[in-house]
């Protein structure tokens, strides 16, 4: 005699338990927080004003993070053309160059101080001045090899502050991106669950899972009619 054994119930009997189990901590968290309509909406709106509170300083922070990319951009335009006034500099030392040449380097160190000094005064962020006297290059001349390595020095230092203050406000951002999530899933939970639909989906796992006991204790006694039938 071959027995049937395709059907297999643990399985069913293991997922509607799960889904039970999810169920009645739906049901438990409701009943614990005394989830009365008045209650429910007094709990989300102040998690939603928590909310509206972290997304607001995540906005200022956000306005940080962009200041700072846009102060750390202008000094390394500044870093880069205060090189330039150091290669003009260092050429002007050169003892085969005539009046005519000295004249054509001053000519262009100026011009590249003018940009300079033009990129220390534009630059901002919502109509306000991102950098300050500090990076202007106007006390600069061509002879002065040492006060221009010290120019660039200054700028070295600033766009270090810069890049450090630009990396505690990407980790303040996401500290409030992970705190809006948390809420707002929190908040999901208290506000948007439909009781109804809980505890209609609880009894019909319950009904299930029934079902599959029965049909679990009915396939176990079936083997045990045939086993006993077989050994006479």
């Amino acid at each position: 005699m071959k027995l049937n054994t395709q059907y297999q119930a643990l399985p069913q009997i293991n997922e509607q338990n799960i889904k039970q189990n999810k169920a009645l901590e739906k049901i438990a968290a409701a009943i614990q927080l005394n989830m009365e309509d008045s209650a429910s909406r007094s709990i989300a709106s102040q998690m939603q004003n928590q909310i509206g509170t972290y997304s607001q300083e995540l906005m200022n922070t956000n306005d940080s993070i962009a200041m700072t990319q846009i102060a750390d951009g202008a000094l390394s335009n500044l870093s880069q053309q205060a090189q330039t006034l150091s290669n003009l500099s260092i050429r002007s030392n050169s003892a085969v160059l005539n009046s005519s040449d000295q004249q054509a380097l001053q000519a262009e160190f100026q011009r590249t101080q003018i940009s300079m000094q033009n990129i220390v005064n534009t630059t901002s962020y919502n109509e306000k001045p991102l950098l300050d006297s500090s990076v202007s290059p106007q006390n600069l001349t061509l002879g002065n090899q040492e006060g221009i390595s010290t120019y660039m020095d200054t700028l070295s230092s600033a766009q270090s502050d810069i890049g450090a203050s630009a990396n505690n406000y990407v980790s303040h951002a996401n500290t409030l991106l992970n705190q809006i999530t948390q809420t707002s899933s929190a908040k999901s939970q208290i506000a948007d669950t439909d009781m109804a639909k809980v505890i209609s989906d609880f009894q019909s796992s319950n009904r299930l899972l029934d079902a599959s006991v029965l049909a679990s204790a009915h396939q176990t006694q079936f083997l045990r009619e045939s086993i006993d039938r077989l050994l006479g």
